[in-house]
């Protein structure tokens, strides 16, 4: 009886105090729990866009609340955040005990993993034109730095991509690009590949910044390149998903979407020689052969799944700025079942009611992503 009266005096001094859910993880059931049930979810001051990152079990992500936050998995709890001074979409990355990240700010951070004290920042400019919120604008996305053999490669919000050396920030080589970059950089066998504004596709020599080779998309590259087995499949602003040689910069076939509208901003994933994307508009999830550039099969979402997919035991999930967090089942296109999120937090379109941008991401069954009502997800898988 004692101690129902301690706790029943702390929930008031709480309320008294004016205690709010930011910064506060919130239960539900556990690891036990059927597919899509949410185990807990941590809120933040505002939304979140950023795709997360998991390691030795922490994950990082960032808010539209000008930080990133370290959540410990187990716990649930916060362990560090990092403030900058402006909006934080990229997904971090995180490498030899050191998370990166861009943000709005112009600076690419280096923040320990371990107490969030920064390690070094680099300064790559202001960007070029302010962002506008939904539905004034599109351009939504920040591009995520990528850490590969000692080096960090960024996209910046002005005309310049950066290399820099992961240990001390200095730029190893700058190359100058048509417009701004959104797109995400893959590196990949001692090459980088992201798109620009302008629609270009870029591979470069990833020690000295050289072009290899150039491929026009038609259209403003947002999505990240993925690349397996020698083949980039990626899309843009351009009713097309293409699939090019990443040696010479061929193409080897392009998907070409109906009634030439849709925009291809998901970045593609791609599991047993299928590839699996979202694109806006059309509101469909696209399955297509890898090898053929043929479709398998379409599933029609509830707004856009700008999120990109994450596949795992024969599960597709993405998000959907309509519905939430999808599960679809790989071979066949049907919903398995749906996560729905509370409603944004700032973005006033309409078809903004459940919305989820952030790419999913699994470890160990379970889901984690970020939703537009500012909080980040762990959803049961198994």
């Amino acid at each position: 009886m004692k101690n129902h009266y301690m706790v029943m005096a702390v929930l008031l001094l709480c309320l008294l105090a004016g205690c709010g859910p930011v910064g506060r993880a919130d239960l539900a059931e556990d690891k036990d729990s059927a597919p899509g049930s949410v185990l807990w979810t941590f809120a933040t001051q505002d939304e979140v866009w950023s795709s997360p990152a998991i390691a030795r079990g922490v994950v990082y992500f960032g808010s539209d609340d000008h930080s990133v936050y370290a959540v410990n998995i187990k716990t649930h709890k916060l362990n560090w955040k990092f403030e900058t001074s402006d909006i934080v979409r990229a997904r971090p990355a995180v490498a030899n005990g050191i998370v990166y990240f861009s943000s709005d700010d112009g600076y690419l951070f280096a923040v320990n993993a371990g107490n969030g004290r920064l390690a070094w920042k680099l300064d790559m400019g202001r960007p070029v034109a302010p962002r506008k919120p939904i539905p004034e604008s599109w351009d939504y996305m920040q591009s995520s730095p990528a850490v590969a053999d000692g080096m960090v490669y960024s996209g910046t919000s002005n005309p310049n991509f950066y290399a820099s050396d992961a240990r001390t920030g200095q730029v190893k080589w700058q190359a100058q690009v048509g417009l701004y970059v959104r797109s995400s950089p893959a590196v990949v066998d001692g090459v980088v590949y992201f798109g620009d504004w302008l629609g270009s596709l870029y591979a470069l020599d990833a020690k000295t910044g050289s072009t290899k080779w150039t491929f026009n998309t038609f259209g403003p590259v947002i999505p990240s390149p993925t690349v397996v087995d020698g083949i980039i499949y990626i899309g843009s602003k351009f009713p097309c998903l293409y699939a090019i040689d990443a040696q010479t910069g061929e193409q080897k076939w392009c998907f070409k979407y109906p009634a030439n509208i849709p925009w291809v901003e998901s970045s593609a994933a791609l599991a047993d020689g299928v590839v699996y994307v979202g694109s806006s508009d059309w509101d469909k999830v696209n399955a297509i052969n890898a090898s053929t550039g043929e479709l398998k099969w379409d599933f029609t979402t509830k707004g856009d799944p700008w999120s990109s997919p994450a596949i795992a035991n024969g599960v597709v999930y993405i998000g959907s700025t309509g519905a939430g967090l999808y599960a679809l089942d790989a071979v066949s296109g049907s919903e398995l079942w749906t996560v729905k999120t509370g409603a944004p937090l700032k973005t006033v379109d309409s078809r903004f009611s459940s919305s989820v941008v952030s790419s999913p991401l699994i470890v160990d069954g379970v889901v984690f992503f970020g939703s537009l009502d500012g909080k980040l997800y762990a959803v049961s898988a198994k």
